[in-house]
Parts: structure tokens; sequence; C-alpha cells
């Protein structure tokens, strides 16, 4: 019956099944699980000499002076008052009424002498008033935490009430799905779902949303790791001297970040199972050294390396970066993106297929079906966040290869726990020695001026700096800067003594040609959307600008900022901005008063909720029911702890077919 149609209920036929789709509501089985809102509290009924302001309850007596008033043509006021023995409520509705007569409401009031009300008591300007409140002619039924549900028009909270009794008869064949180990701590599954719908008191419907919010949890990160079930691994050795040679040729010293992140991915690299390692640090922690790593001790091996990065821009730079250093050490390293040569692009992929090739760099092409690898025994993937989880797996599924995965994109613990739940995640905290804290200042615009003398200083002293505006173009709906109109005015005024170039997301092949003058130091200064914000490593770039500061999030104005102090220079981030609202002022403050990152995703969280953190949905990425990722953290990482022990214990869930059928049911 679980799968039948809400039709199947008494009381729904095909007009209300289709008000019902709207809230999600298809099978009994949609029903159930369809949890309150909210709960209104029927566990006492008070009289109106109780009554205080802004109390919230359930109010009962005789109902005297009942009167309805036209305020407009179909616009009506029902008032009357809920006596006390001391005292009195002023109780009130508003209806909407056609025609002559009194409305149903005010019929229904006038011939109860008796009355229940629930609703919040306000000051009135004569006295306490009960406004707007949920009305009985008896008294409610059901006493004790009366649920809320979701409405659409045509929908009422009576019916959902009482379609939940109708489905909750066919409770018994929802099956439970936890192990018996987490039974010793949670609520049953069917005393959690009745609970959740009709709860006896406040501690019973806490013990119901704990297991409720755990098995959300649970089955999502069972549903991610079943992506792998049933493949053959790699079992990389034990470092050997190609490896060894390139951390003692390191010309620097690895942070203790760094070092833990290497010792990370060597145990993950040498043991039987795959490595699906995230590797989390903040701008210029320097993660490409441990993908490096990863890399040359795959090499080692007679393996195949394949690093797909997002855009064309960040795969040359990377391509240059790891052919630089891995080359030294007799490594070839390849580059492959959609607009790759023809001839380049035929010699890439027939080395790649004949095993001659061993490091290729490439953006997306890299999972096209025509890329063919001889024994690919690494994925690396970097900026995951512009990939889906599909498409991270389609790299690794290349070869059945360890996979490594690298963001710089600040990321609270709880999101990493969700966007990321099939990976074990290493947080690189510490930055490179000799790095300084950038000098965050805010700008109001009438200073403006100042900012772009102090930019053109630090110019003439041999360094180069960013200008960003929020606005490719100029837009009739927005009262923003945009950067083909300022380059001009810029390139003529404030900036006229410097080299400027301009890039942003609509221009073609002359991007690559500016950014690579800018990376070559033939500009001074590169004006600029989003387009770099992730990726650009130019040491010798020590201020960056952000005009109208408050039109951007709180990561992208840290990883905007992340473009400069890349270097032992000082460097500055101004941002020019005046804020009209309140979560501008504080998204401003927060990016002002810190340059942790990790602290700014925690804040941007709280400011900004998940559903706008998570952005896009990434494949495989749900929106949980009752699960709230700021609020159920500690239950979040307990059921991923919990799910990775589980998979460890038996990859294939085989003793576990209930709960097995329910992550089938989760997965996309």
């Amino acid at each position: 019956m679980l799968d039948q149609p809400v039709t199947a209920l008494p009381g729904i036929g095909k007009e209300k099944a289709k008000l019902l789709v709207k809230l999600g509501l298809k099978s009994i089985r949609d029903v159930i699980f369809s949890y309150p809102r909210s709960y209104h509290n029927y566990c006492q009924i008070f009289s109106p000499d109780q009554a205080e302001n802004d109390q919230e309850g359930l109010f009962s007596g005789p109902l005297v002076n009942i009167q309805e008033k036209s305020l407009n043509k179909n616009r009506r006021l029902i008032q009357g008052r809920l006596l006390g023995i001391t005292k009195s409520l002023t109780v009130s509705w508003f209806t909407v009424m056609r025609g002559r007569g009194g409305s149903y409401l005010y019929r229904q009031l006038k011939k109860s002498s008796h009355v229940w009300v629930y609703g919040t008591v306000k000051e009135g300007l004569y006295g306490l008033e009960l406004p707007n409140g949920d009305w009985y002619t008896k008294q409610p039924s059901r006493l004790g935490l009366q649920p809320v549900y979701p409405l659409v028009a045509g929908i009422t909270n009576a019916m959902r009430l009482r379609w939940i009794e109708f489905a909750l008869d066919y409770i018994n064949q929802i099956y439970e799905c936890l192990p018996s180990v987490q039974l010793q701590t949670y609520m049953a599954r069917e005393d959690a779902l009745s609970s959740i719908h009709f709860p006896k008191n406040q501690e019973q419907l806490d013990k119901a949303k704990q297991r409720l919010i755990f098995e959300e949890f649970f089955l999502f990160h069972l549903s991610l790791s079943k992506l792998e079930t049933d493949q053959q691994f790699i079992q990389h050795q034990a470092d050997g001297q190609l490896t060894k040679k390139y951390l003692a040729n390191l010309p620097f010293e690895l942070t203790p970040g760094q070092e833990k992140a290497i010792v990370d991915v060597r145990e993950d690299m040498e043991a039987p199972l795959q490595m699906r390692r995230l590797i989390h640090g903040d701008v210029g922690s320097g993660k490409t050294v441990i993908a490096e790593y990863a890399a040359i001790k795959a090499v080692n091996l007679k393996g195949q390396v394949a690093v797909m990065v997002p855009t064309e821009i960040l795969a040359r730079q990377m391509h240059s970066r790891l052919a630089a250093s891995l080359g030294p050490l007799g490594v070839e390293v390849a580059l492959l993106i959609g607009k790759s040569p023809t001839k380049a692009q035929r010699h890439t992929l027939t080395g790649l297929a004949s095993g001659t090739i061993p490091v290729v760099v490439g953006t997306h092409a890299l999972i096209s079906h025509n890329v063919e690898f001889k024994r690919l025994t690494l994925a690396v993937v970097d900026e995951q966040h512009r990939f889906g989880v599909r498409q991270r797996i389609a790299l690794s599924d290349k070869g059945h290869a360890d996979l490594l995965v690298m963001s710089a994109t600040p990321i609270p613990r709880s999101l990493a726990l969700t966007l990321y739940g099939d990976l074990n995640n290493t947080v690189i905290r510490d930055l490179p020695a000799g790095r300084k804290l950038i000098d965050t200042r805010l700008i109001h615009p009438n200073r403006r001026g100042e900012v772009y003398r102090f930019l053109v200083n630090r110019v003439k002293q041999g360094e180069q700096g960013f200008v960003i505006f929020p606005l490719v173009e100029e837009s009739d709906k927005l009262e923003a800067k945009a950067a083909i109109q300022e380059m001009d005015i810029l390139s003529k005024g404030l900036l006229s003594s410097v080299r400027v170039g301009l890039v942003h997301g609509q221009m073609g092949k002359e991007k690559e040609e500016v950014m690579e003058g800018f990376y070559q130091q033939k500009l001074d200064i590169l004006i600029s959307t989003t387009v770099i914000e992730v990726g650009m490593n130019v040491p010798n770039a020590t201020v960056m600008v952000i005009e109208d500061a408050h039109r951007f999030g709180l990561a992208q104005l840290h990883q905007l900022r992340g473009r400069v102090g890349r270097s032992s220079n000082q460097a500055y981030c101004f941002l020019i901005s005046e804020p009209k609202t309140d979560i501008a002022r504080d998204r401003l403050h927060v990016i002002r008063s810190t340059n942790d990152g990790l602290k700014i995703a925690e804040e941007d969280l709280k400011l900004r909720g998940p559903g706008d953190l998570l952005g896009t949905r990434q494949s495989g990425q749900p929106w949980f029911k009752l699960a709230d990722l700021i609020e159920d953290q500690e239950l979040l990482e307990k059921a991923a702890y919990a799910a990775r022990q589980l998979i460890l214990e038996n990859p294939t869930l085989s003793e576990y077919p209930t709960l097995l059928k329910e992550v089938k049911r989760q997965q996309p």
C-alpha cells in the first residue's frame, strides 16, 4: 500500500491529488514521510484570566459580543470577546466573503456559546487581543502537541491531519532499516514516524526527530559510498627513489599541514582500498605539492595520472606548474583541453592510450569517451566545487584509480560532510613560512581616488594589482559598476600612467592573451570580473581592489582576496562599498576582520543558510526533509562515521537487505 497513489486514502480525489503534487505528495509513503513544519502546543488550555502579552497557547471561554463588519466590498472583520472571570480577550478574524448574509465563520461562532482559540496574545488599543487564531467550537479531540503541515491553497491543516491518520494505518509496512547497534541509541523507525506526527510530549518529539535526522544523514552517506562498490583498485608501493628525490629537492620546507596531508595520501595509496581523499586548504596553503607527491608516487609504479581542472586557463597554469616540478625528474606532463590543436591532441591521446605519457592535465575533456588510458592509477580533481559527484567518479573510472580531490573554497565541516560525504577529509590550516596576512580595509566610495593612487604607487615600486567589478557591462536593472565601461574611464584617468588590461567571461581567445601578459608582467593592473576568482597565481600581485564589494558573496570575496598575498611582500585588499543592508554590512565585517577561510565559511553558512551555499545542486545531493546542516552538525558527524564503519565491515551491505533497499531508494 505504501506505493499506492494518495487517492487510495479516504477524502482524496483527483483534484485534491493535483494539489498535493505541489507539496511533493504522490504516494502514501510520501504522506508518512512528509513531516510537520511546526507544532502548536495544546498541552494546556488557558482561560483569558491567564493571558499575557506575547503568550502563545490554546485559550477557552464563553464567546460574547460577536459581530461582523464589512471593511470593503469583499473583506470582513469578525470580532468578539472571550470571557474569563476577571478579564477578557478580544478575538478577531479577517475573512473574504462575497454576497449578502454572514460568512461561514461568523455563523459558526454566532451559534457557539463556548469556543477554543489557538494563537499568540498581543497588546492592542483596548487591552489584550488574540488575532487570527485557529478556532474550534468543540474542545480539540487530540490535546498535546498538534502538528502543523506545509499547505497550498485548497488544502487545510485539518485535511492533512486526517490523511496522515489514515496513512499511519499502514505504518507496519515500513520496515526498520538501521543496524541493531544503532537501535541501542535511537528510537525504532515505526515509533519515530508515529511520534513525529503525533508526539505525546516534547521529550518524545525530540527523540523522534533525533532518530529520523540520523537516518537521513546515515542513508545519504551510505548512498554516496555505494557508488563505488565492487571495483578493482590499485595498491601502490612504498615511496621509491623518484618520490624520495622529489621530496628532497623541494626548494622550501613543508608546513605541518602539508606533512600531515602527505602522510594521509601515502597511507591511502599504499592501502588495498581505493583512496578517496579531499585535500581542503585555504588559498595559498600549498595543496598542489600534495598532488605532485601523489603523481610521482603513481608514476613510480609505472602508473598514469590525470589532473582535471574546471577551466582552460587553470589547465594551462597547472600544466606549466607540473611540467616545471616533474619535468626535471624525467616525467612528461601533457595538456588536454577542448581547444587543443588537432595534431597535439592526437599525440596526447595516442600517448595516453599507449602509456608513453605518464601525466596529463586537462579540463572536463579528460572524461570524454575518446580519452583512454593504458594504466590510470591516480585521478586528481582540482577546484572540486566546479564539478559534480558523477564527474569526479567518471574520471577515476577511466582506470578505477585512486582519487585525490582538492578544494581551496572554504567549506564548513557540515557542508564538507554533505558535498564530499564520500571522501575522507584532510584540512591544511597553515600557510607557508614568510606569508603575511592580507591587510583588508573597507573604503567608502568617496575615498576611491585614494585607493587608486595607492595602487599606482605600488605599481611604480614594481608590483602588480587587480581591480574587480561585479558586472561585465552596465545594466538597467542594477546600480553597479561594470568592467568594460570602467576600463575605459580608469585607463584614461586614475590609471593612465600604468599598463592596464581587461578580462571577463564573455571574451574569447584574447582573454588568455591578456592574462598571459599579466603573468609575464607586461601589464601592471588587471581589470576583471570574477573570472579570476580561482586558480590565478601571480606572486608579484600585491593589491586587490574590489568595487561594489557588497554585491559579492563571502566566499567570492575571500577567493578574490586570495589572488594577492602569495609572496613575502605585504598585500592589501580594498573593499570599496557603501552597504545598504544589515546582511551586506555583516558580510563585509566578517571579511575585514579575519583571513581564516574556514571561519569565513562558517559565518557565511550562518548568514546565508545551507540552501544558498549549496547553490546549483550537485549530482547526488539531496535536500534533507528534516535535518538542518547548521543545527544538526553533531548528528551529521555521527552518521558519517557510522556509515563509513559499516561500509568497511560490509562493503556490499549484503548482511543488511532492508538497509540496502533504502540506500538504493536514496541514490540518484
